[in-house]
């Protein structure tokens, strides 16, 4: 399964048969708050052909399914589903730690393919899993997660063999404690053989960097 990562939360996962999942597709001018920022329409934008769409929750930088190209399925969470072979779950979640104040929900999506289950966490930001949740989720070979204050908890909770963090990740103290690899590419490959034994982060380069980051 390989995983190339865009920008922010969008990625590009292959299947060993050759299905595309591009996740959580950004609008390029897109910020929270306020007008697109100067020289966001300079950004480059996602643009690839997917045979699936998966997007974790409604915010504009996580769901510009417009940009992808191509005819395919979309999975925004909620009942399981099967889609050209490969599987997929949810869980539901807060966006922040405010839980009804805050920002709204996320799915925690996972998808299952080649022997490999995978979690994109979309814009989570709870201080811990429930044991619920933690239920629910099960086992985790692969995370792709932003960074912040629960990221350790979470990665004690889900204990992934592999993390690829991703939307605002920066390289921090304990970050660099996980095994750490910094790449200077934008894609990985991983199968159910060559999983790590031991848990490793690895930090990959934006194939579709911001102005300001190359």
């Amino acid at each position: 399964m390989k995983f190339k990562w865009f920008n922010t939360a969008s990625w590009c996962i292959t299947t060993g048969s050759g299905v595309r999942i591009i996740t959580d597709p950004y609008f390029a001018a897109y910020v929270p708050e306020g007008p697109p920022p100067p020289g966001s329409q300079d950004r480059p934008t996602v643009g690839e052909t997917a045979d699936i769409v998966m997007i974790t929750h409604p915010h504009y930088d996580h769901s510009y399914a417009f940009d992808v190209k191509g005819v395919f399925q979309l999975y925004t969470g909620g009942q399981p589903a099967e889609i050209k072979g490969v599987k997929f779950s949810s869980v539901n979640a807060w966006h922040d730690n405010y839980g009804d104040g805050g920002r709204g929900t996320v799915s925690i999506i996972g998808f299952e393919a080649d022997g490999l289950r995978v979690r994109h966490i979309g814009d989570y930001g709870q201080a811990r899993l429930t044991d619920e949740q933690l239920s629910q989720i099960g086992r985790v070979d692969i995370l792709l997660t932003p960074w912040g204050n629960w990221s350790k908890a979470l990665i004690d909770q889900l204990k992934p063999k592999v993390i690829l963090p991703m939307h605002h990740a920066h390289a921090d103290d304990y970050m660099r404690s996980l095994n750490f690899s910094k790449l200077d590419v934008s894609e990985v490959e991983f199968t159910a053989k060559t999983l790590p034994s031991e848990r490793k982060c690895f930090m990959l380069t934006a194939s579709r960097p911001f102005p300001g980051e190359e």
